[in-house]
């Protein structure tokens, strides 16, 4: 893992500023090169953190005989790569980084599609005069990029492209969605004109014509066709994907330590690391009280009787009421400018700060839910359709009845959220977007006044009557959910100078699940993430295998309940100075969390985490600004 800037434009920015912008992605070095080329000033610079090839034969960016590359991430299937397509060519190191620009080199940009990684590539082809950009197939790297009429700026985070001259400015069309899915969906990021490139994409900028094409490497289709094999076999191919998959990311010439919730996913990728003395297992626990608050499951209890009965080497991170602070929020803001207002950003910072005292590298069971059908929302998304071939009549009253259930008060709390929300939206038009966004999408749709919502756009562009609601479904989570995942897991890891490896999105796996069956994935029966059970059940213990889900992150439904913390850290004087905000909707919406009639949590931590945003990135900047000016 390393961070990666460049540019080319009519003259020479601030490359140095680019990188030390980068320097917590990459502590073992620094590298770039320049060039004043006949169409303007090219830059390509790297911040490298030693994974594989610890020597100096690493360094980047990397020369090769018509091509310079500056490359982010792993492939982890380099050493087939050289064996296969390079035989006869004089290496320097034993660097993947190497084998990439050589294959790039004899294949051109097919190059891509033999990869097995994850990983964000530019390269400077010298031949043809261009740049080209390449972000792996899953999103699992960052990769942004600022275009005009006549430059490109690309950097693996955007504070980068800021520290390059672009000035930041608010993408105010972004806002509403922002606060809906408490991520930007799709590629735009809440700075104007500062965009991500997409996963499985490419783009390439020609020098002289100084134009960008984009162009789609990759979509996960099943490499299986449509699955036609028994339940059995099934399990059988999964359990040899996995294990492969979880092996070859253990490939590292530096410690490697794994995240351990005691939930499923991370189990599983436990079960084959058992023997491995020297692999840490970290699991982030909160206080007892507030699991039983928040009517959840206790991660810490499950992940330390797992580590006892296996022998594994268990350390746990305390997850407290004083770990939600205005300062720990503007740390996590300071490395998470593409924002994301998600309560597992600060125990990810808590939890890889620990893992990096004695390890660089950490697996994770990130992916699973999203490919597999593991959410609360795909139950909801079955429940619905189910509850469709009822009458009319009883339909109707039994969401009326689950509707008016209050998720804040009174037993089985995580049952009502999810009652409530297939209550309220089972009428919708766009009930299953509903059921799958994190929150209740009325009450964040009702604090920003604002002509550019895209609801209904995003809506309809996944959820089309001709499709296949889990087939959509799984699409949509791909590119919104599951990209906000991957973004807070690698701001937070690079934070602390570590590489996040995520088993469960081998884009092998991937289209292996792309070509199961729904019923194989999520029963008829509401079991979550059903083959994948059954093929570690006999390997698994009861207690992780038919435990109930728990979501990783802060305990946000009751901290935010604590009217004194919620004023330390929300300011609602911003929101009602700010020009779109509705002030009085905002205090509904906190009156609601607070009775206990609605969970508004992941809307009232949407707004203090834009607040803090804001304040940090843009209002600072017009601060700035009207100093120099004076």
């Amino acid at each position: 893992m390393c961070g990666i800037a460049g540019y080319l434009a009519p003259i020479h920015m601030n490359g140095e500023a680019m990188l030390h912008a980068l320097s917590h992605r990459g502590m073992d070095g620094q590298g770039q090169f320049r060039e004043d080329h006949q169409h303007g000033a090219f830059f390509l610079g790297h911040r490298r953190l030693k994974i594989i090839d610890l020597s100096e034969n690493g360094q980047q960016p990397m020369h090769g005989a018509q091509a310079v590359m500056s490359y982010n991430g792993e492939v982890y299937n380099f050493k087939e790569l050289k064996a296969e397509h390079l035989k006869g060519h004089q290496f320097k190191s034993d660097t993947d980084t190497e084998v990439i620009l050589a294959l790039y080199e004899k294949l051109g940009d097919d190059f891509v599609h033999h990869l097995n990684g994850a990983f964000a590539i530019a390269i400077y082809d010298k031949r043809q005069h261009q740049v080209k950009l390449f972000r792996d197939r899953l999103g699992i790297k960052p990769l942004y990029y600022h275009l005009t009429d006549d430059r490109l700026i690309f950097a693996s985070e955007i504070k980068a492209i800021l520290a390059a001259g672009v000035k930041p400015e608010l993408n105010e069309e972004g806002i509403s969605d922002f606060l809906v899915f408490k991520y930007s969906p799709g590629t735009n990021t809440l700075f104007k004109n500062i965009v991500r490139l997409a996963p499985g994409h490419s783009l390439t900028f020609d020098f002289a014509s100084k134009r960008a094409s984009i162009n789609e490497f990759w979509r996960p289709t099943s490499a299986y066709g449509s699955y036609s094999l028994s339940f059995n076999s099934g399990m059988a191919e999964l359990r040899d994907l996995v294990e492969d998959a979880v092996k070859i990311r253990l490939m590292s010439d530096v410690p490697v330590s794994n995240f351990l919730s005691g939930g499923l996913d991370s189990s599983i990728i436990a079960y084959y690391l058992t023997g491995k003395q020297d692999i840490k297992h970290f699991c982030a626990v909160k206080q007892v009280e507030h699991v039983k608050a928040e009517g959840t499951t206790p991660d810490g209890y499950h992940a330390r009787k797992l580590a006892k009965e296996w022998g594994l080497d268990f350390n746990q991170i305390p997850i407290r009421s004083n770990s939600l602070t205005p300062e720990y929020l503007s740390m996590v803001m300071n490395h998470n400018e593409d924002l994301i207002a998600d309560g597992s950003l600060i125990p990810s910072y808590l939890i890889t700060r620990e893992a990096a005292k004695s390890a660089t590298v950490v697996l994770s069971g990130m992916g699973a839910d999203e490919i597999f059908l593991g959410y609360g929302g795909h139950l909801m998304t079955l429940a619905s359709m189910s509850m469709s071939r009822l009458p009319g009549t009883v339909e109707r009253k039994m969401n009326e009845m689950m509707g008016a259930l209050q998720p804040g008060l009174g037993s089985f709390k995580a049952y009502k959220r999810y009652l409530v929300k297939l209550g309220r939206y089972s009428a919708h038009r766009y009930k299953y977007f509903g059921f799958n966004v994190v929150g209740d999408v009325d009450s964040a749709l009702s604090v920003y006044r604002s002509e550019h919502s895209s609801l209904d756009r995003m809506a309809d562009r996944y959820f089309k009557s001709d499709t296949d609601v889990f087939e959509s479904l799984s699409h949509f989570e791909r590119e919104n959910f599951l990209q906000k995942n991957l973004l807070y897991m690698d701001r937070m890891s690079m934070a602390n100078g570590m590489e996040g490896r995520v088993p469960f999105l081998d884009h092998r796996i991937v289209e292996f699940a792309q070509s199961l069956p729904r019923e194989f994935k999520l029963s008829n029966r509401f079991t979550t993430k059903h083959i994948l059970k059954e093929a570690y059940r006999k390997n698994l213990p009861e207690h992780i295998v038919g435990r109930r889900k728990a979501g990783f992150g802060m305990p946000l439904r009751v901290l935010l309940s604590d009217s004194s913390k919620r004023k330390r850290l929300l300011d609602e004087d911003f929101f009602g100075s700010f020009s779109g905000f509705d002030i009085g909707n905002i205090r509904m919406a906190i009156d609601d969390h607070s009775s206990g009639r609605l969970d508004n949590s992941a809307l009232i931590y949407a707004l203090i985490s834009f607040q803090s945003w804001y304040k940090m990135f843009i209002e600072l900047d017009k601060e700035a600004s009207v100093n120099l000016a004076v």
